[in-house]
């Protein structure tokens, strides 16, 4: 596990750094930026979340089977770079074919996506597609990198640079320096930029393109490429489709407070983040060489240490919250179980270990297409029941997300079982799982000081890093005494003693 907690640490570095990047953005500059205008930011996350979900339709599964297939070549690059434009040139047809096709879209084909058919989506098809190329681009260069085990750079570029830029052009704006359509377009050029800086890291790492071999790849690729579809980017369209029922159905001006609460959750997925492309990548190499059968170690390790820094940071930002509470912008106060309900779809997903990429890389990957299909399904009818039916608001779009990350763990667990006599349970997995709910619960007893309430909203927001930090460090703490996480003590020997540790 060297070279994961080598390159997540790195990943960790520039995933802070877009946290912090982001935080500064979403909690302070944007809801400044559009007060009176909250449309406008629900329309670029609206743009942002139809671009994820075109983009993962369509790749046709190719990022994924870029990791399955490309290991197969061994030290042939030749071979290597033939797969690749396979790989890439199939989803190209498909995102050709969709521009053609949307070149007889009208003006108003989007009004659908606002509840109030609000004019700021009128003309938007070209901006909408534009963004759609951009993600399936950075998708497919992800994959090619990750392969390369240039994950840090896929992270500082997806993180720093488009945050950054981000964080930069809102800025502008909240200045008045630029009207809203300005802004809108560079907005998207900014990803145009991250797609040719990517671009430029895939060349000095090697990658390159050579004439495809339609007949021998095409069928084993595009038939791989179907389910895979489905089974590592369900989870993405499920998420982001939060976001566009959300506008749909409660209006775009609804979408930047379900934003506000989904981004402090997103901090419980930092370590998963910061940990999967490495894991992704180990996982395929692992069942190509050794089977799946083989990789029950791996996935109890893995689930366990998942587990525990997701479920601290979760009860950190639940012990935290309500002096947080008091140092957010008054529009966005009040979103304690939003925050916890998207945070325990995280949890749940982390603690599934590497079952995901297990079932995905090996020979019985098919059998993932029902729980898939199961789960974009549900997330659409559990939406649109507690949103419209039971009239709950972004309170209900965030308990649509928690099932929905709870049934994808629990199918995916079940069919590890079932398929390979493996599971991501171990005594240490049930004793985090424990500890994290006891110091959730009781820190939700903790009521915040009466001095604190006085404090200005640094001192209110560093009172809040402050108690739910140690609340989420005593969860790492109580796990680590316990024995549960013998990897920290290994790198702390390494640390302190490193010539004494060999290799």
């Amino acid at each position: 596990m060297g070279i994961v907690a080598k390159q997540s640490a790195r990943n960790s570095v520039a995933l802070a750094t877009g946290l912090l990047l982001g935080a500064v953005n979403t909690m302070y500059v944007l809801p400044k930026a559009f007060e009176g205008f909250e449309e406008g930011w629900g329309l670029l996350r609206i743009l942002t979340a139809w671009g994820t979900i075109l983009a993962q339709i369509l790749a046709l599964g190719s990022p994924s089977a870029i990791l399955r297939f490309l290991p197969g070549a061994g030290n042939d690059q030749r071979r290597e770079a033939s797969m690749l434009t396979t790989l890439c040139l199939l989803p190209a047809v498909a995102f050709a074919l969709v521009g053609l096709a949307s070149t007889f879209a009208g003006s108003e084909m989007l009004l659908a996506l606002d509840a109030n058919a609000g004019w700021l989506l009128q003309d938007r098809v070209g901006a909408f597609l534009f963004m759609a190329g951009a993600y399936l681009a950075m998708l497919l260069l992800k994959s090619a990198l990750i392969h390369r085990m240039r994950t840090v750079v896929v992270t500082v570029i997806q993180e720093v640079w488009l945050k950054g830029s981000y964080l930069a052009l809102a800025m502008v704006y909240l200045k008045g320096w630029m009207p809203f359509e300005t802004f809108f377009t560079w907005f998207l050029y900014s990803y145009a930029a991250a797609v040719l800086l990517m671009i430029s890291e895939a060349w000095s790492a090697g990658t390159r393109l050579a004439a495809p071999q339609i007949r021998q790849d095409a069928r084993p690729f595009l038939e791989y490429g179907m389910f895979a579809l489905w089974n590592n980017g369900a989870r993405t369209v499920a998420k982001n489709l939060d976001f566009v029922m959300v506008g749909a159905l409660l209006g775009l001006a609804a979408v930047p407070r379900y934003t506000f609460a989904f981004f402090i959750a997103t901090v419980v997925s930092m370590p998963l983040r910061a940990m999967s492309p490495i894991l992704r990548s180990l996982t395929s190499k692992a069942v190509a060489t050794h089977g799946p059968e083989h990789s029950g170690e791996q996935l109890k390790q893995a689930a366990r240490m998942q587990l525990a820094v997701t479920a601290a940071l979760l009860v950190a930002i639940v012990a935290g919250m309500p002096a947080l509470d008091l140092a957010l912008p008054e529009s966005y106060q009040g979103l304690k179980w939003v925050v916890l309900a998207v945070g325990v779809t995280f949890v749940a997903e982390a603690s599934g270990g590497t079952a995901g990429p297990i079932l995905q890389f090996s020979s019985r990957y098919k059998l993932a297409l029902p729980i898939n299909l199961g789960l974009v399904a549900m997330t659409v009818a559990t939406n649109y029941a507690f949103m419209q039916w039971l009239g709950w608001g972004i309170e209900g779009a965030a308990v649509a997300t928690g099932l929905t990350g709870v049934w994808d763990m629990g199918w995916r667990t079940s069919l590890m079982w079932r398929l390979f006599r493996i599971h991501p349970f171990s005594k240490g997995w049930a004793w985090v799982l424990v500890l994290a709910l006891a110091f959730g619960v009781g820190s939700s007893f903790v009521d915040v000081p009466a001095a604190v309430m006085a404090w200005g909203k640094v001192g209110q927001l560093a009172y809040a890093v402050l108690f739910g930090g140690l609340a989420g460090g005593a969860v790492l703490g109580s796990a680590w005494a316990l024995g549960c996480l013998p990897e920290v003590t290994t790198e702390m020997k390494k640390r302190l003693n490193p010539k004494g540790t060999g290799a």
